[in-house]
C-alpha cells in the first residue's frame, strides 16, 4: 500500500438488519453485529475504484445487541432490532494506483458523494433491509445506547474474501471492549 492514510465516520442504522450466518441453513439467523465484509459493500457503494483499498478500523456499537424472530416471505428469520454502528473507516492507495490517483484526490470524492448520499442507500443484509447512512466527523462524541457488558465476545465474524477464492471467507474472532470492535490489520488473527 502507498501513501498517508485518511479517517472518516460512517454512522450506519435501519429498523431491521440480518447478516445471515451460513452455518443455519433452515432459516437466516443473523450475525450479532454488521460483518466487516457488509460494512465494506456499503461503504464501496459511495465509493470504489481499484487504486484505493478501504480498511474499517474499528466497529462502535451504539445500540443494545436485540434479536426479533420473524416470519416472511424467505421463511423464518432472526434479525437484529433497530441496530446502530459507527465505522471507523479509511484507504489507501494501492499498487493499481495511476499517477492521476491521490490521497486527496479520492477523498474529495468520496467526500463529495457522501455528503449527497441518499440516507437510505444501502441495505442492512438483505434487499428488503434498507440501511441509513450518514457520514460525520471522526471527531463527532458518539451517543451510545449499548448496554452490553464491558468486554462482548461476538465470535467469528467474516472479515474479508479469500483473493483467489471469493466464495470463500477469512475469519475473526470479534471482541467489543466498551461496545468498540477493532478490527485486525490484514493478516493479524484472520483465519480462512
Amino acid at each position: 500500500m502507498l501513501g498517508r492514510r485518511v479517517q472518516f465516520r460512517l454512522l450506519v442504522s435501519g429498523a431491521l438488519a440480518c447478516f445471515p450466518r451460513p452455518e443455519f441453513s433452515d432459516a437466516l439467523v443473523s450475525y450479532d453485529i454488521i460483518t466487516p465484509i457488509a460494512a465494506l459493500g456499503l461503504i464501496e457503494r459511495i465509493h470504489w475504484k481499484p487504486a484505493i483499498r478501504w480498511r474499517i478500523r474499528m466497529i462502535h456499537l451504539l445500540a443494545p445487541v436485540r434479536t426479533i424472530d420473524l416470519v416472511g416471505p424467505r421463511g423464518v428469520m432472526r434479525a437484529l432490532e433497530a441496530p446502530c454502528w459507527a465505522l471507523d473507516i479509511g484507504f489507501e492507495l494501492t499498487l493499481r494506483a495511476g499517477p492521476r490517483d491521490s490521497i486527496d484526490a479520492h477523498e474529495s470524492m468520496f467526500l463529495r458523494k457522501a455528503r449527497r448520499l441518499d440516507p437510505e442507500s444501502g441495505y442492512l443484509g438483505l434487499l428488503e433491509l434498507p440501511a441509513t447512512l450518514k457520514l460525520v466527523s471522526v471527531h463527532t462524541s458518539l451517543d451510545s445506547a449499548f448496554d452490553g457488558p464491558a468486554q462482548l465476545d461476538l465470535g467469528w465474524l467474516p472479515f474479508e474474501r479469500v483473493p483467489k477464492d471469493p466464495r470463500r471467507f477469512r475469519y475473526f474472532r470479534a471482541q467489543a471492549v466498551d461496545g468498540v470492535v477493532t478490527l485486525p490489520r490484514q493478516g493479524e488473527g484472520v483465519f480462512s
